[in-house]
């Protein structure tokens, strides 16, 4: 099983970089698994909202993995880097589109959230963003659960940065083995959030 975490210039550290290291931790506990950082413009690195310079692992080909998470940053601020830069470029819509359609699960952490909801993918599903940002999310026609996971089936979204944490140890529960969550937590010293039983009904 493919994770590809969907990055770009300006995307929050947290968003990305948490749910990566967690769910690398999840590849030395099984076979066949593994989480990478893939960006559509073509460049080997990304400058990320804090100044952070890292590399990625593959160009974006949608069809590939079958987890497609992508992260946030920059939406609420219009900023001239991150997701709502990404949105107004445009590029990155139709690849999102199309990860729709062939990919078993697809995720946002935080304004991730928003550029599914922009690709028109995720309209009258249960889905989660950034606080400030569920307004807007509502009014492109999601049904908004302000809770830090929603687990929506084929779609698992999120609050904002730190929320990825909880969505990427859900992630490791649900599609491989919750002992292996909670160890990964046990690791990092962290108390996560599960969805709750009456969202998963």
């Amino acid at each position: 099983m493919l994770v590809d975490i969907v990055v770009f210039d300006g995307v929050d550290e947290l968003d990305a970089l948490g749910p990566l290291e967690i769910l690398r931790r999840a590849e030395q506990g099984t076979d066949d698994f593994s989480a990478r950082l893939v960006t559509h413009t073509g460049s080997d690195t990304v400058r990320g909202a804090c100044g952070l310079t890292f590399s990625v692992d593959a160009p974006f080909t949608p069809g590939e993995a079958e987890i497609v998470l992508v992260a946030g940053g920059g939406w609420n601020a219009h900023a001239k880097h991150g997701a709502w830069a990404e949105y107004q470029k445009g590029e990155l819509t139709p690849l999102l589109v199309a990860a729709a359609s062939s990919a078993s699960v697809i995720a946002g952490v935080c304004t991730g959230t928003m550029l599914w909801a922009h690709a028109g993918v995720i309209t009258g599903r249960r889905a989660s963003t950034h606080h400030s940002a569920l307004e807007e999310l509502a009014e492109l026609g999601v049904d908004v659960v302000p809770e830090r996971v929603v687990d929506d089936g084929d779609l698992i979204t999120c609050g904002g940065v730190t929320s990825g944490l909880d969505l990427a140890l859900w992630l490791v529960a649900r599609e491989l083995n919750d002992v292996l969550a909670q160890q990964i937590a046990k690791g990092i010293e962290y108390k996560w959030f599960r969805p709750n039983r009456q969202q998963l009904a």
